[in-house]
C-alpha cells in the first residue's frame, strides 16, 4: 500500500507544476463563486434556479479538470508529453462524453445510495474508473462503465488500502477546517492555508488513482492514445522511483558502437592469423612471377 502511494506522491511532486497549473485554472471559477457571491435570499425559485446553475457549471469544471489531469498524466508515462494547456484542450473536446459518463454515474451511483448505503459505495467503487476507458480505450460511455465493473473485480485488497488511506487525509484536512472554521473569528488565514492543502491532496490523488489504473486495469486491454504532437522516439517516463525509465531502442537503428564490434574467441583469433600469414605468404609467391 505504501509503495503505491510513495509512487504516486513522487510522480505529483516531480509534476507539480503542470499538474498545479490544472488544478488552478480549473478551480478558480469555484473560488470566485465562493468568495466574491454574496449570500442574497430573493424569491425561493430564483435561489433553486440560481444554485442550480451554479452546481451544473461547477460540476462541469470538475469533470474537466480530472479528465485534463489523467490525460496529462497518461501522456508522460507514454513518454508523449503533452503541456497542461493542451490536456485541458483534450479535456474539453471529450466534454459531451464526459459529462454523459458522470451522469450515469450520478445515477447508479445514487439509485444504490436510495436503496442502501452499501449498494451505494460499491457502485461507486465498481465504475471509478470508467472514465480512463473513456479517455483511453476510445469506448462509449455506456461500454466504459461496463468494462470498469468487469475489470474492477478481485482487486478490493489492493485498490482499497491506499485509497481509503488517500481518504481519510482528505476527511481529516476537511474536518479540520470546519471546526477551525467555527472557533475563529477571522477566516482569512484559515481558508487559504486549507485550500492549499487540499489542492495538494488533489494532486497527490490524481496521481494515485492513475497508479492504481496502471497497474491493475490498463494491462487487460490496449491503450487508444489521444492524439498530441510528441517526439518521434522520447523515453517512456515511469511513475515508479524506484524503476527507472525504460530506454526506447529504435529496431531501424543500431548503436554504432554495439552494431561494429564483433565477438571474438581464442579459436576464431588463431583463425583469423592464419588466413592472415597464407594470404603474406601467396603475395610473396606471386612477386618473382611479376619480375
Amino acid at each position: 500500500m505504501f509503495i503505491v502511494l510513495k509512487q504516486a506522491a513522487y510522480f505529483a511532486r516531480q509534476h507539480a507544476q503542470p499538474l498545479l497549473l490544472i488544478a488552478l485554472l480549473l478551480s478558480l471559477p469555484s473560488w470566485i463563486i465562493d468568495y466574491s457571491l454574496a449570500p442574497a435570499a430573493p424569491t425561493e425559485g430564483e435561489t433553486d434556479l440560481l444554485g442550480l446553475s451554479l452546481s451544473l457549471l461547477l460540476t462541469a469544471f470538475a469533470v474537466v479538470q480530472f479528465a485534463a489531469a489523467m490525460i496529462y498524466i497518461h501522456q508522460q508515462v507514454l513518454g508523449q508529453p503533452a503541456s497542461a494547456i493542451e490536456a485541458i484542450g483534450l479535456a474539453i473536446n471529450r466534454i459531451g462524453p464526459l459529462l454523459l459518463i458522470n451522469l450515469l454515474m450520478a445515477l447508479a451511483i445514487g439509485l444504490g445510495l436510495l436503496l442502501l448505503i452499501a449498494p451505494g459505495i460499491y457502485i461507486a467503487y465498481k465504475l471509478m474508473f470508467g472514465e480512463f476507458y473513456l479517455l483511453f480505450h476510445g469506448q462509449s460511455a455506456l461500454q466504459s462503465l461496463r468494462r470498469s465493473y468487469q475489470d474492477n473485480t478481485d482487486l478490493s485488497d489492493k485498490l482499497l488500502p491506499p485509497l481509503l488511506f488517500w481518504g481519510g487525509l482528505v476527511a481529516t484536512a476537511s474536518i479540520s477546517q470546519q471546526m477551525l472554521l467555527q472557533q475563529a473569528q477571522d477566516s482569512f488565514i484559515i481558508k487559504p492555508l486549507f485550500e492549499a492543502l487540499s489542492i495538494a491532496l488533489m494532486l497527490w490523488g490524481w496521481a494515485l488513482m492513475y497508479r492504481l489504473y496502471q497497474l491493475y486495469i490498463q494491462p487487460t486491454a490496449t491503450a487508444a492514445v489521444p492524439k498530441v504532437t510528441a517526439p518521434e522516439n522520447p523515453a517512456p517516463e515511469t511513475i515508479d522511483p524506484e524503476t527507472p525509465a525504460p530506454e526506447t531502442i529504435n529496431p531501424e537503428t543500431k548503436t554504432p558502437e554495439i552494431a561494429d564490434q564483433e565477438t571474438t574467441t581464442p579459436e576464431s583469433a588463431a583463425s583469423n592469423a592464419a588466413e592472415q600469414q597464407t594470404e603474406t605468404t601467396d603475395t610473396d609467391a606471386e612477386k618473382p612471377r611479376k619480375e
